[in-house]
């Protein structure tokens, strides 16, 4: 067969074209991956400018298997929570992944308890008194607005249970076996109840201490729609 310069013209430019082709579906996957986020930006952390970070928030964003940052003060709800352990979202680059600054709250005393009272006072707590589980379940509902509460003495159980009545506060027991870390990830309470007996000056001091550097969630539990709070 006789190959003259037409035919290998031809044959160039049929190449030539494939290859533009192929260059052409490879930009296109490139820009597809872009859209989808699947880069090498993935490996940096994912800024969320929420104030209440919820489960719908991070969803909307895609942050699952993520590593995100929040903006100093952010607040991340229940829902966010459970998101973030279940998806493996590490928080990094902002003050919500370090620890809370030292706050204190009010110290109900069901009686007279001179050791707690005075372990409270010296953690730097508001000291109130009841005559009651009934009247302690009250003290606490009007105190919540002021920060973590801890009621102490009378039965602990009666307390919380009066107090998780109410749809926006969240009451929990706790002994010296509580693992407290535990607790307060898991279920972040507003309440903190426990037996007067048993506790000394000291675990009654660390314990409060411990308690002052946890974060909590926000008093009203309503979850917001996704971008609801910028």
């Amino acid at each position: 067969m006789t190959i003259d310069a037409t035919y290998i013209d031809q044959i160039v430019q049929n190449v030539m074209r494939e290859m533009n082709s192929r260059a052409a579906v490879a930009a296109a996957s490139v820009q597809v991956a872009n859209a989808n986020g699947a880069t090498t930006s993935e490996s940096a952390p994912l800024q969320i400018a929420a104030r209440v970070v919820s489960e719908d928030i991070l969803v909307a964003a895609k942050a699952a298997g993520r590593s995100i940052s929040l903006q100093a003060g952010a607040i991340v709800t229940p829902s966010g929570r459970d998101f973030i352990r279940k998806h493996n979202v590490t928080i990094s680059g902002t003050s919500a992944a370090k620890p809370s600054v030292a706050t204190t709250g009010s110290f109900i005393a069901v009686g007279t308890l001179p050791t707690c009272q005075s372990a409270a006072s010296a953690a730097g707590w508001k000291v109130m008194a009841a005559g009651s589980e009934f009247e302690a379940a009250e003290v606490a509902r009007k105190a919540l607005r002021s920060g973590l509460v801890v009621s102490c003495g009378g039965e602990p159980s009666v307390v919380a249970c009066l107090l998780n009545r109410t749809p926006e506060v969240r009451a929990a027991v706790i002994s010296k076996a509580t693992n407290l870390l535990t607790l307060t990830t898991v279920m972040s309470p507003h309440v903190v109840c426990l037996d007067a007996s048993g506790w000394s000056f000291g675990e009654i001091l660390k314990l409060l201490r411990s308690l002052s550097v946890v974060s909590h969630a926000p008093v009203t539990w309503k979850e917001l729609p996704a971008g609801g709070v910028q």
